[in-house]
């Protein structure tokens, strides 16, 4: 009887760590946009902040354990040291550029705030057990599908008229950001079979979302899941497809020059324009912690989007959060996207063991990798700025990836790894 009561326990904490961890996910990834498109807003920074509440509150409720110890301290003392090394960087810049002192302060207390938040996720992950956690990314999966299929059905409301929502995000690079982790690990976890079936359902899903984000992010998880000789028959059949079908609205996303009219081209032109003024202008040393759109760089790029749109939005995230790191923060922004193209083709790599069988894994192994690995079409192809949920998730990813040993980890000879 009592190892039955025990057991009965286990089960009904196994499900509540899984429900916690939905929530969690869920708020994260679905709020920033959704105060968004509810709000008519340019900025995630809001809906970020509620999700940031909302997590906070379940943690003082009781719905997860608030943990201390060693990883908390070493997270306050990375926050300090981030917070000071902002300060010196902006002291700096604005040798050049004077800062615009309360986006800047504001700036940085929503991004202390951030961290926190993302170390409780950290934490609800972490009482998550590997099935019910597994459990959940399959939810997650699910609900990015139906989410989509509503899109393409037409049921949704109407968004303060955005040109292409999929509610809840105001636009398809949005969906494409969030859903990437996902995507990812469920074609390295899958069986051969089921990676085609997914990579083909995702690849159709970017076709009539036209969402070129989506299409990068096939490509990502199809590289992270699938042998060499799988990736070239993949690449030769989606050539044949592409021969008989129109893309144009793609093939358009990929003239990159100065007389393209397409706004994604000229956003990431713009992009570029951004870093080679920033460093020319400051030496190399940046313009300063969110001074996109304070500075005045005057790339000319920036001047035709805002006649084509008479909004200055992307010029505040860089277009791509690499343009966004080099532009504001310089040699310290270099750094951080050098480390985080180590980080995200380690954790390539290692995905590829997990997929084929060489390496055994948890699932929250798996779902570090796959955020970490997800944030490369975020930081070269389309980004969003600092406050973003995934680049919540991508604090939370290291976090748990710096703590679980992942990138360092060898297996024992004879020794098995528990199975995601």
């Amino acid at each position: 009887m009592a190892a039955f009561d025990s057991t009965e326990q286990r089960s009904v904490s196994s499900r509540r760590g899984g429900i916690v961890a939905f929530i969690g996910l869920a708020a994260v990834l679905f709020t920033p946009s959704a105060m968004r498109f509810a709000i008519g807003g340019a900025s995630l920074t809001v809906g970020l902040l509620t999700a940031c509440a909302a997590i906070i509150a379940m943690g003082l409720a009781g719905f997860y354990r608030l943990q201390g110890g060693r990883y908390w301290s070493v997270t306050l003392v990375t926050i300090t040291v981030v917070v000071l090394i902002i300060v010196a960087q902006g002291s700096i810049a604005s040798l050049w550029f004077p800062p615009d002192m309360g986006r800047a302060g504001g700036s940085l207390i929503v991004a202390v705030v951030m961290v926190i938040c993302a170390y409780l996720v950290r934490t609800i992950l972490d009482q998550a057990d590997n099935d019910a956690l597994d459990t959940v990314m399959v939810w997650m999966g699910g609900l990015f599908l139906l989410i989509a299929l509503c899109s393409l059905a037409g049921l949704e409301p109407a968004g303060f008229g955005l040109a292409k929502p999929i509610f809840p995000f105001t636009e398809p690079s949005h969906f494409a950001l969030s859903f990437t982790p996902f995507l990812i690990y469920h074609c390295v976890r899958s069986p051969l079979i089921w990676k085609i079936i997914l990579l083909t359902i995702a690849l159709a899903m970017a076709y009539f979302l036209e969402s070129l984000s989506l299409v990068t992010a096939v490509m990502v998880a199809a590289l992270c899941s699938l042998s060499g000789p799988l990736l070239i028959a993949g690449m030769v059949s989606g050539a044949i497809v592409i021969a008989n079908i129109n893309v144009s609205y793609f093939t358009d996303r990929l003239d990159f020059t100065v007389n393209s009219g397409n706004l994604s081209v000229l956003v990431y032109i713009q992009g570029v324009e951004l870093i080679e003024a920033a460093v020319h202008e400051t030496q190399g040393w940046g313009i300063g912690f969110q001074q996109l759109g304070v500075a005045p760089l005057n790339v000319p790029t920036t001047e035709l989007i805002y006649r084509l749109l008479r909004d200055d939005a992307n010029l505040l995230d860089g277009g791509f959060l690499a343009a966004k790191l080099i532009a504001e923060m310089g040699y310290i922004g270099m750094v951080l996207v050098l480390a985080y193209t180590y980080l995200a083709i380690r954790a390539t790599f290692l995905l590829r063991r997990l997929s084929n069988g060489d390496r055994q894994g948890r699932a929250h192994e798996l779902l570090a990798l796959s955020i970490i690995v997800a944030l490369s079409i975020e930081t070269f192809v389309r980004g969003v700025g600092y406050f973003s949920g995934t680049v919540l998730l991508l604090v939370t990813a290291v976090m748990m990836t710096v703590e679980g040993g992942y990138l360092t980890r060898r297996p024992s000879p004879g020794t098995k790894e528990e199975p995601a």
